[in-house]
């Protein structure tokens, strides 16, 4: 069955938005069709009301980024194509600040950013999953003598499907049996049918839109969906989460992971079923701590440069997880970490700051 994945980082994340999610938003019973409509419209803003004051509580907790001094110096930035956008703009407002830093490109997709750092331990990569153990003494075996990763934002996924499949609502085996290969241990399932959709799409085939095998999310779904089982073959392969999106709204039978944020024209987020309880995609289920399904996006580089690179890659982390480097996150779609966590990462990975 599916892990939940509402673990240490998510508690922390939580914590912080609590006192704003619990308030709640009385709704006057109603005596025809309009007003509850009414009511209902109501009762929608100001639930996304909540969120939007409960990410700014957590915003305005989070230190803003003081440059401890002057930073010179260069980087390569590789890894995660998820992250790439937000890499980019982390990078560009980072040298707002010290303009005299050079930040480059090297090697895309989470698998071929690990393979580089194990090669040239200078190298900063970005990761859409969790770092695995056998990565860890990979990275060893090499030239990346103290690897380390540290989380910088969170990003909640959903199974997508075309905005006219019926299909409503999937338990995790349900979604599991969606995305795993024939001949695995546990079910598989070809046919809209064999869920419970009717009608003209009941007959064909469930066509899966996938990431590459270099990439994270793909490498995500089978470590921590599937729980190691091999991924269905995909009816069509894309370079990007968007464009996962973007195929499934063109197709009708169509089905795929992506985040919240990649959500595009024509496709439409499928709910959870969690104990018999129907848990929709949406933020507010994220901030509610009631949506299990989300990944942690890192950082992973060799900690032993931070004694020879002139503070680049402290004051780096420090940006990032700084209210600025977060505010980036969520433009970027994502979702910031509970600043008593980044507190706890900072001081432990560059050690502790009088704050």
């Amino acid at each position: 069955m599916m892990r939940l994945l509402c673990n240490c980082y998510l508690a922390f994340f939580l914590v912080a938005l609590a006192p704003a999610l619990n308030a709640q938003t009385e709704v006057t019973p109603a005596s025809n069709t309009t007003s509850i409509k009414t009511a209902s419209t109501a009762s929608a803003t100001a639930a996304i009301n909540a969120e939007h004051a409960a990410l700014m509580h957590l915003l305005e907790a989070i230190e803003l980024y003081h440059p401890a001094k002057d930073i010179k110096g260069s980087a390569v930035l590789s890894g995660s194509t998820t992250m790439m956008a937000l890499g980019k703009a982390w990078a560009d407002r980072f040298r707002n600040f010290h303009k005299e830093v050079v930040l480059t490109r090297g090697p895309d997709g989470t698998d071929a950013g690990l393979k580089a750092l194990a090669e040239d331990p200078t190298l900063i990569v970005g990761s859409s999953r969790p770092i695995t153990p056998d990565e860890i003494a990979k990275l060893k075996a090499g030239k990346c003598k103290e690897p380390i990763s540290l989380i910088v934002a969170l990003d909640p996924l959903a199974l997508y499907v075309h905005e006219k499949n019926p299909l409503s609502a999937v338990t995790p085996e349900q979604l599991e049996s969606i995305l795993r290969a024939a001949g695995q241990k546990g079910k598989h399932v070809e046919t809209w049918g064999e869920l419970g959709v009717t009608g003209e799409l009941a007959n064909k085939p469930i066509r899966l839109h996938s990431r590459s095998d270099i990439s994270g999310t793909k490498t995500f779904i089978k470590q921590f969906i599937l729980q190691g089982s091999e991924v269905t073959k995909e009816a069509e392969s894309h370079e990007s989460n968007e464009a996962v999106c973007e195929a499934i709204g063109k197709d009708i039978a169509g089905v795929g992971m992506a985040g919240f944020g990649d959500l595009r024209p024509g496709s439409r987020p499928v709910s959870l079923i969690i104990n018999g309880n129907i848990v929709p995609a949406t933020e507010q289920s994220f901030l509610s701590g009631s949506y299990p399904l989300v990944r942690p996006l890192v950082l992973v580089f060799d900690k032993s440069q931070l004694k020879t690179d002139g503070g680049l890659r402290e004051s780096m982390l420090r940006y990032i997880l700084s209210r600025d480097g977060q505010m980036e996150a969520i433009r970027a779609g994502f979702f910031p970490m509970n600043p008593s966590f980044i507190h706890q990462e900072l001081d432990e990975i560059c050690g502790p700051r009088l704050r």
